[in-house]
């Protein structure tokens, strides 16, 4: 049971969100008419900057002991690695703005930077799960693409459901995080990126 737990908790990490969100976007919406050359840059791009540098960033603090292990197991040695992550999404933000990529998918990518400011803000008194601040702020990003175009992808939809509770109980098993971190992060992540995904709707609702 814990070797499966693991293997969801590698398979869903925090640090592949954006390039799993950026995958169903151009599989889903109007960018699928993209070049393949130009969604493989994007797509090298994201997990440059989301995934991999922030990873090694990670490694060289557990190699020099600014971490205890990878999982960042303790709440103390996690607000150097959410700083990390911010500066990472930031920096695919700029990518994206670059290659003038369409507002609402640097929008969601916004709300994650947003959620992943308060989770460093709540770090600092009480432990909340990264891993479910992730899929949640994935399945609010797809809510609102699918709000914003009227488009049902079903399969992201059944997947992310599946994936979420499947990580959220993993991160249990693995007594990484108690029910109650899971929900929070989980909720975290949702409301903040879907609420910026869908920002234009909510413009013209309220403001308008």
């Amino acid at each position: 049971m814990r070797l499966f737990a693991n293997i969801m908790s590698t398979i869903l990490h925090p640090l592949l969100m954006v390039t799993y969100g950026v995958t169903i976007a151009l599989s889903y919406t109007y960018l699928t008419i993209y070049p393949v050359e130009v969604k493989r840059f994007l797509l090298t791009g994201v997990f440059l900057t989301t995934a991999v540098v922030p990873g090694l960033f990670i490694y060289l603090l557990v190699r020099t002991g600014g971490a205890s292990d990878l999982e960042l197991t303790s709440r103390k040695e996690r607000t150097v690695p959410y700083i990390i992550f911010i500066l990472s999404n930031l920096t695919c933000l700029f990518l994206m703005y670059r290659m003038r990529l369409p507002e609402w998918l640097m929008d969601s990518l916004v709300g994650v930077s947003v959620a992943l400011l308060v989770a460093l803000v709540i770090n600092f008194f009480w432990k909340i799960s990264a891993h479910m601040l992730g899929i949640g702020g994935l399945l609010g990003a797809v809510m609102g693409m699918s709000q914003l175009y009227m488009l049902n992808p079903y399969p992201a939809f059944i997947f992310l459901l599946i994936g979420a509770g499947l990580v959220g109980t993993a991160r249990i098993i693995l007594e990484k995080h108690t029910p109650l971190q899971v929900y929070a992060g989980f909720s975290l992540g949702f409301v903040c990126t879907y609420l910026f995904s869908i920002k234009t709707i909510l413009y013209y609702l309220f403001i308008k």
